[in-house]
């Protein structure tokens, strides 16, 4: 029996490469990017680096105007970005590849829908690059929290994870068992104050590679701002409708990392069909639930229970890792609330089932009273254009009821993030008033108070705006765009 429990499971880092295609949507060919839009990202560029910071767009997604930054990255010329995404650009007119995308993990979390997230990229690209191009996975990232996890000691970690990570440096421990293509253990083991926060497998740029971490401890210490992960934790309830996690106990992550040759080799291409894929994917890093085709356990990496046989391939996986084998299993995914997408599908196909069946009774010719499903159909335009997309998910069940919505996490993620915000902002002014009222000049009657202090900092930043021709108000509006809370046509 196993005390650990999953609290989320879902895909923290997706990047996109988009590519100019035929109009059948299949073929990539060589495009160049329109002239008029490289021109317009040459000049935002020059414009944002004559200004020397980040400078709004015309481009819009999800409610946020993208920012164009003042350098490219290599291989790309323009990058633009916003909380939810990441645009590159590419100028070269000798390479396929246009662009590349990066959805942030605050967007895939709250969103929690690759159908929806995938059709809005779609959309988004098709607009600002044009209308005929191919969308192609480029890095994925798997992650699931779990509560109750335990790795144990420096001893534990090494004897009890095995994996078929290969580093140059890194051989296994037992110079008896080298045969048997497994190796021991981390590649290295993050401590802080003797406690362990991290385990690392294999080359980040690798094919395939894995991050085992503390989750609440990297929190607390070097990400303040993703607090919003205790609110998605919280919203998982026992059966008696309690929250599992008591909001303190350390919550770690599995984190498993697919780079574009792993998703190559495994034909995982297609965004639209990633969903699906998704399962396989994991199954593949972190073994099958019951053991392979064959009966043995499986996986990339797997956490075991060591044994006297000296093939380590065969030792049996621990029952804490057999919970987090089945974390994108149907039944892992439970308590997430069901999505206006699949809400859309479900009633969709439930209206379908009224008229078949009104249709069984009352066939064409004959007058057919205006049943809900009239009325309803309309609302259900966006739902199908969906469906024509990427396909319908399964249906619900008819005698399964849909799960109530726990969590909706963007509110969360915005007011977390302000908070954290506020209060490093604050603690900032506070330090540095506390500094500007000590470097007062001597002679000046000066009063350690601090309304005093404020009101000598009112008349310098008066004069300092004046004397740099700068106007307060529109200063604050041009940040409220660049944060994400105000469109730039709006701060206009």
């Amino acid at each position: 029996m196993s005390s650990v429990k999953i609290l989320g499971a879902f895909v923290d880092t997706l990047v996109l490469n988009v590519y100019p295609s035929e109009s059948n949507f299949a073929t990539i060919v060589k495009r160049r990017l329109a002239p008029e839009l490289k021109e317009e990202l040459d000049a935002l560029k020059k414009l944002a680096q004559d200004r020397e910071c980040d400078l709004p767009t015309r481009f819009v997604y999800q409610g946020e105007n993208l920012l164009m930054k003042t350098k490219g990255s290599e291989g790309f010329h323009w990058i633009l970005r916003s909380s939810k995404i990441t645009l590159a650009v590419n100028r070269g007119s000798k390479a396929t590849l246009l662009a590349q995308v990066r959805c942030s993990s605050e967007y895939l979390w709250a969103e929690r829908d690759l159908c929806i997230i995938t059709s809005d990229l779609y959309a988004f690209l098709s607009a600002v690059l044009g209308p005929h191009i191919l969308l192609q996975v480029s890095s994925c990232d798997l992650a699931a929290d779990v509560m109750g996890f335990d790795p144990g000691s420096v001893a534990d970690v090494k004897e009890h994870f095995v994996t078929r990570a290969q580093l140059d440096d890194q051989m296994p421990l037992d110079p008896d068992a080298l045969d048997d293509g497994m190796l021991d253990g981390p590649d290295s083991i993050k401590r802080r104050w003797k406690r362990l926060t991290g385990l690392p497998f294999g080359a980040r740029n690798g094919k395939v590679s894995a991050l085992i971490y503390d989750k609440t401890h990297e929190i607390k210490y070097k990400s303040p701002q993703k607090r919003w992960f205790h609110d998605l934790w919280l919203s998982v309830k026992d059966e008696q409708g309690n929250p599992l996690w008591d909001d303190a106990s350390p919550v770690w992550r599995i984190e498993m990392r697919f780079k574009r040759a792993a998703l190559h080799e495994g034909d995982v291409n297609d965004p639209f069909r990633l969903e699906e894929r998704i399962p396989g994917m994991w199954a593949y890093a972190v073994g099958t639930v019951g053991g392979g085709a064959d009966g043995l356990p499986d996986g990339w990496l797997r956490y075991v229970v060591p044994s006297s046989d000296k093939n380590r391939s065969r030792w049996p996986v621990h029952p804490d890792w057999q919970v987090i084998q089945g974390a994108f299993l149907p039944q892992a995914a439970e308590p997430l609330p069901e999505t206006d997408y699949q809400r859309e599908q479900r009633e969709r196909e439930e209206l379908l089932s009224e008229m078949d069946a009104e249709l069984a009774v009352r066939p064409f010719g004959q007058p057919v009273e205006q049943g809900p499903f009239h009325q309803c159909l309309s609302h259900s335009s966006v739902g199908q254009e969906a469906g024509q997309l990427v396909g319908s998910p399964s249906a619900v069940p008819e005698d399964q009821e849909p799960e109530p919505a726990s969590c909706d996490l963007k509110p969360f993620i915005r007011r977390r993030k302000r908070e954290v915000n506020m209060r490093q902002m604050i603690a900032q002014i506070a330090g540095c008033m506390i500094t500007l009222q000590a470097w007062r000049p001597e002679g000046e009657e000066v009063h350690p108070d601090l309304s005093v202090t404020i009101h000598f900092l009112y008349q310098a930043v008066e004069g300092y705006l004046e004397e740099k021709e700068r106007d307060f108000s529109q200063a604050v509006q041009h940040k409220r765009v660049l944060y994400g809370l105000a469109l730039a046509e709006d701060a206009a």
